[in-house]
C-alpha cells in the first residue's frame, strides 16, 4: 500500500468525534485523514468491524471494491486500520491490505 506522505492530518473537534463515532468511548487518535477506496477484493466483501480483529460477532458492515472510506485512525499494528464509511455511516476497523 502506497502512503501519501504529504497529507496533513487535522485533529477532530469533540463534536466531530461524537458525530463520527456516535459518542462511543475509547476512540483515540482521530484525524481528518485521506480518502481511499476498497480494492483488491477477489470475492465477497471487506468486513468493517468494531474491533481490530476477526470475529464473526464484531462485523458491523460490508464494503465492496470501489467503496470510499476515510482513514480516521492509526493502524492497530496487526493489519487493521480505523476508517469511516460514508456509505454505511459507521466507523470501524478494516483489513488495511484492501485499502488503496
Amino acid at each position: 500500500m502506497e502512503e501519501n506522505k504529504n497529507v496533513e492530518l487535522k485533529a477532530l473537534t469533540e463534536s466531530e468525534l461524537n458525530e463520527i463515532t456516535g459518542g462511543a468511548p475509547g476512540k483515540q487518535g482521530l484525524y481528518e485523514g485521506p480518502w481511499k477506496t476498497v480494492c483488491n477484493l477477489q470475492t465477497g466483501w471487506l468486513a468493517i468491524r468494531t474491533a481490530p480483529a476477526y470475529d464473526y460477532t464484531n462485523e458491523i458492515g460490508q464494503l465492496y471494491n470501489g467503496d470510499a472510506v476515510q482513514i480516521i485512525g492509526n493502524s492497530s499494528g496487526n493489519g487493521y486500520i480505523w476508517v469511516w464509511s460514508p456509505k454505511l455511516n459507521v466507523s470501524g476497523w478494516v483489513n488495511q491490505n484492501f485499502i488503496g
